[in-house]
């Protein structure tokens, strides 16, 4: 941040997305949990499984990508550390064949459809 002479205050400058090059890089890991369902590559991306979600950027295709935690329950399979992904329901909208429900009712999403590496 640059202060500017006169008044003393520091200047704005827009926020920029910092590209990691990988998820692994970004989380420490990989994309929460890597299942089968619908004979695919699935991630759990239902929105009920995830909290302290902040968007960071929007896909190509519309929909928003963020950082999130998954709940307590959830974190023995799917990853307990800081997360990147998508919201299953916001694809299911616009990319719904890259969609599944699990055996619980839950929304994964494959990602490799969507075009975001997980490794």
């Amino acid at each position: 941040m640059k202060k500017i002479e006169k008044t003393g205050k520091t200047a704005y400058e827009r926020p920029q997305l910092k590209v990691f090059g990988s998820v692994r890089n970004l989380t420490g890991g990989s994309i929460g949990d890597v299942g089968d369902a619908a004979g695919m590559n699935m991630v759990m991306s239902d929105p009920r499984a995830k909290e302290n979600i902040r968007q960071v950027g929007t896909h190509p295709a519309g929909f928003g990508l963020y950082t999130f935690d998954y709940k307590a329950e959830f974190q023995n399979t799917h990853g307990a550390t800081r997360q990147f992904g998508v919201m299953a329901d916001e694809v299911e909208a616009i990319i719904p064949a890259a969609v599944a429900r699990d055996a619980s009712g839950y929304a994964r999403v494959d990602y490799a459809a969507l075009g975001i590496a997980q490794a």
